[in-house]
């Protein structure tokens, strides 16, 4: 299985790809048509390909699933806010700096939208709407970088990340101004990606985590946090 699997990489194959016949693969490595069966059979189990009428092709990758196991296996293992933080930044810090690069006009156009439903929800004092666009924002931020990897990375990592940002999100509201400061934050993550400014990129991504992680410790310590320092900007403008 494992010969088919490198041969399937090598060769570049795409969902929906045919893959070599039994007879085929038999020849070029060097097996018996039985083992290459038995092979493929282990391998549609596992959901990698699908045999119908015309051959054995490549299957769309489920993730749903997988991603869920994931995030349900990292709650289990008392994987805690500092840590997913910690994951957030060496995942977003890099594809904001990409996404700065590569981001298309639908990508500019998509995190615009996502940016005035935040902006909707912070006017209407809704917590549960701002959490989900702050969440989608992040989401598509690192989708916008055009890294696989990275983003499905940030899938399988997306339920408690959900989860941890609507925690924080309810503990930060508390404090006079820090939704606001917040909302400020992302816009300028945004200018940053549609100004190509790689540098300010990074560094407002990493102010941004970096504060959440700082305000989060002073709540723990009884201490109530300021909202974080932002760019002068008239909220009534953007």
């Amino acid at each position: 299985m494992e010969e088919i699997r490198h041969l399937i990489l090598e060769g570049g194959l795409s969902p929906g790809d045919r893959l070599l016949s039994e007879r085929e693969l038999a020849s070029q490595l060097q097996v018996s048509r039985t083992v290459i069966r038995e092979a493929l059979k282990s391998m549609e189990l596992l959901g990698i390909v699908e045999v119908k009428a015309g051959g054995t092709f490549i299957k769309e990758p489920e993730l749903n699933g997988i991603y869920h196991t994931l995030s349900y296996t990292m709650a289990l293992d008392s994987v805690t806010i500092t840590d997913l933080l910690e994951t957030r930044k060496i995942i977003e810090v890099q594809a904001i700096k990409l996404a700065a690069v590569r981001r298309s006009s639908t990508n500019l156009s998509i995190l615009s939208e996502i940016l005035t439903e935040m902006k909707q929800a912070l006017i209407e004092n809704d917590l549960k709407k701002s959490v989900s666009a702050d969440h989608k924002f992040h989401s598509y931020l690192v989708k916008s970088s055009q890294n696989k990897v990275l983003s499905i990375m940030m899938d399988a990592t997306s339920d408690l990340f959900r989860e941890v940002l609507s925690i924080t999100r309810e503990k930060l509201g508390q404090f006079n101004g820090m939704d606001k400061a917040i909302y400020a934050q992302h816009y300028s993550i945004f200018k940053a990606i549609k100004d190509q400014d790689v540098e300010f990129a990074e560094t407002i991504m990493t102010e941004h985590l970096d504060s959440l992680d700082n305000e989060l410790k002073l709540i723990t310590q009884g201490i109530e946090p300021e909202p974080p320092k932002t760019d002068d900007i008239d909220f009534n403008e953007i």
